[in-house]
């Protein structure tokens, strides 16, 4: 059963104006949102490494590999905590211990792909599920499109390693402003924090965003992905204060001794899947809620992408 189903009737009557949201978590929930972002921190956690490397080999190009990886593990420790963020630097190191011969090199490089893009082959169903709530399930894929997931997975590492070099960017120039004019403008340093905060949300909005609009099949229009990717940012930013304390006072590291580091970077992993796959539902509720005000049930139409025809089916009101 649905956790909406649990809200009294008069609760719901009075929380009209946010039918968006709760019919968001209706869907949510009915997906099985738990369900699969649990999923994704275990693929997450198997596809960490090798996305990173993907990322750093990438982005190795226009910058130094040492600078680069410092800034990654620097961005990633102010979101996560040094303890996950210890793992990832050790992933890291041992993830680039040198290949012997050119045909270890290849089967690595093969290797490292096929991980990278795992976690967004989950991340794929998961939309599916989320967007088809309520229109029967997904039909069953053939290994054409399983292909073209990891394919598309390439894409999502290019979103991920343009936002961290956006995010290295801005960081750098910031901290180099407040260096400069600690000493001569005042307030400037709380006026940093804020405006880091703002770049921060809009960068996670983008890539929430981003990783919506790169799924395949049938989504929701872009405007409306837009308004579930800053809902889902909102989430995040909220929710990192509050899972930053909760770890902070909960002993999870002492309580599961070496392992805890790997807790407290599941734990992160699941709470960011939550929030990314709320933040679908969001798009889609806010959708079925536009198309009903407008009295006009959306019809099935089809489109034809890059060669392919492909029936879209919306939901009637």
């Amino acid at each position: 059963m649905a956790l909406i189903d649990h809200v009294p009737a008069g609760l719901k009557r009075a929380v009209q104006p946010l039918k968006p949201l709760l019919r968001a978590l209706h869907l949510w929930s009915g997906a099985g949102g738990m369900r699969m972002s649990a999923a994704m921190s275990f693929y997450g956690i198997l596809s960490l490494a090798p996305l990173l490397l993907a990322i750093v080999g990438i982005l190795g190009w226009w910058m130094d590999r040492a600078v680069l990886e410092s800034g990654l593990l620097k961005q990633l420790g102010a979101v996560i905590g040094d303890q996950g963020a210890s793992i990832i630097k050790q992933a890291l190191a041992s993830a680039q211990e040198p290949s012997e011969g050119i045909t270890a090199s290849i089967a690595g490089f093969v290797v490292l792909l096929f991980g990278a893009t795992g976690v967004f082959g989950e991340l794929q169903n998961a939309f599916e599920l989320v967007w088809s709530q309520g229109r029967g399930l997904p039909p069953k894929q053939s290994w054409k499109h399983t292909a073209s997931l990891r394919l598309r997975g390439v894409g999502y590492i290019l979103v991920f390693g343009f936002m961290l070099l956006v995010s290295l960017v801005v960081s750098t120039v910031l901290t180099l402003f407040t260096g400069w004019a600690g000493d001569r403008l005042p307030m400037v340093e709380v006026l940093a924090r804020v405006l880091n905060e703002v770049i921060g949300f809009v960068v996670g909005a983008a890539l929430f965003t981003g990783l919506m609009r790169l799924s395949g099949g049938p989504k929701p229009r872009l405007r409306f992905l837009v308004f579930g990717g800053c809902v889902a940012a909102i989430l995040f930013t909220m929710g990192r204060q509050l899972l930053t304390l909760y770890l902070s006072t909960a002993a999870v590291v002492s309580t599961y001794g070496a392992a805890g580091s790997l807790i407290v970077l599941l734990m992160w992993i699941y709470f960011s899947s939550a929030v990314l796959l709320f933040g679908a539902a969001c798009a889609r509720a806010l959708e079925e809620n536009v198309a009903e005000k407008k009295g006009v049930p959306e019809v099935p139409k089809v489109e034809r992408r890059k060669g392919e025809r492909r029936r879209v089916q919306h939901a009637h009101t």
